[in-house]
This record gives C-alpha cells, structure tokens and sequence, in this order.
C-alpha cells in the first residue's frame, strides 16, 4: 500500500527525503511533493505543506488527489503544554485532534462548535464539530505519550494561555496543522496517524522564533522514530 506523509516544511523532512530512493519530486500549485520508495519499503510521497491550516488542508487535498495513497501520516514538531510531562525532543502520539480555536467566544469564554450547532463536517451518521479521531498503530498502541492534540491559528504565547487550552482539552500538545490534515482524511474515508516532536514547551515568551537547533532535534527525533518504531516492519 502507497503511504502519504504531510510536513510543513523542509527543515523537519530531511531524514526521511534522504531515504526515498529513486526520488522524484513534482510541483503542483505551489506545494512540493517528493516521492519514491521509502527505506526499501512502500511507495511514499512526501508533501511539504507549508504552515498553517490552509496550506495544510491544501497540500492534503493534492496528496490525496494526485497520489491516492492508502495511509496518511503527519509529523512534525509541537509545543507542549505545561503539565504533560513532555520535554524538548521528546515524541507524542495524536489519539485525537482537535481544532482548538474554532467556536464563540462571548465575555471571554469559549465555546466549541457544538456548542452553537455547527458541525465542520457531517458524514456516515457522524457530526464532527472539533475534534477528528486518528489512527494509533498497533505497533506503538503502548506508546506513553499518546493522547489529544490541538491545532490552532495562533500558538500560546503565555503560560496562562497555555494551561488554559491544557485544561480545556486535556491536551498534550498543540501545533498549526494536525486538524486540517485529519479533517481532509476523514473527507476522503483515508486514515491518518499523527506523530510530532516536541520543540518546545509552552511558557511566557517574546515573539522571537523558537530556538532552531530544538526545531531540528524534534524533528530529527520524529522521523527517526517514524523510520524505526512505525515504519519499519
């Protein structure tokens, strides 16, 4: 079975372009998409999406179009949230996603979808308002840090901002693309497994970049567990 896999951007797909043998690498409408056998297994192609949940839904549509694989994985890096117990480099499962910044939000409160009737999605006698359920491998089932993931538009800039969509959610990370990925999937009937590094944890910061050699840690410890714990038969 053809494989897909979603990145945002080059920076956290290195390892696994450098292990497409016979790549060959398309552009179409502005996204890049690598493709070619991945480790001596199955046929992959590699979309690097761009960031954001646009160009996320985006680049998935294209994938799905254009190389109709049967399985859809998306990696990356995340932010934690203060309480999960994650650290820099450390690996999270999604069990579930869930768009964290779609909703009402009257007097300062914030309300899901659900709560005005507005399912993003209706399909197969399922309403999905925020939340998109993921694909948990056999293999990594066990795995420890397997729980929710939160996508929003504009990443938690304060401790306090933080532990509020933690407890909301009871989330373990939060990042710009994972719903629009899993949204598009479950359009398209096609299953989606979630992986991500963690590049930092959320705490009152500046509007300064994160740190990039804690972005290339992350992502080069996801990829590798994608390669030698899930991948690899």
């Amino acid at each position: 079975m053809a494989i897909g896999i979603v990145i945002s951007t080059e920076l956290e797909a290195g390892i696994i372009l450098e292990q497409l043998a016979g790549r060959k690498l398309s552009s179409i409408q502005h996204k890049a998409f690598h493709s070619g056998a991945l480790g001596g297994g199955p046929q992959a192609a590699v979309c690097i999406c761009g960031v954001g949940k646009t160009n996320a839904a985006h680049g998935t549509t294209l994938l799905l179009e254009r190389f109709r694989p049967g399985l859809v994985y998306s990696l990356g890096v995340a932010g934690a949230y203060p309480s999960s117990g994650l650290d820099i480099g450390d690996i999270a499962v999604a069990e579930k996603e869930i768009y964290g910044d779609e909703g009402l939000a009257p007097g300062g409160e914030f309300h899901t979808m659900d709560a005005i009737r507005l399912p993003l999605f209706s399909g197969g006698g399922i309403a999905y308002y925020n939340e998109f359920p993921l694909l948990v491998p056999e293999k990594i089932k066990n795995f420890k840090a397997r729980g929710n993931f939160i996508t929003v538009s504009a990443c938690s800039g304060t401790l306090e901002r933080g532990r509020e969509i933690e407890r909301r959610f009871r989330a373990l990370c939060e990042n710009m693309e994972g719903a629009a990925i899993a949204h598009i999937c479950t359009l398209n009937g096609t299953p989606v497994v979630e992986i991500r590094g963690i590049s930092n944890v959320i705490a009152d910061r500046t509007a300064a970049p994160l740190n990039r050699q804690h972005i290339i840690t992350a992502a080069g410890n996801v990829q590798r567990f994608f390669l030698e714990e899930v991948l690899d038969e």
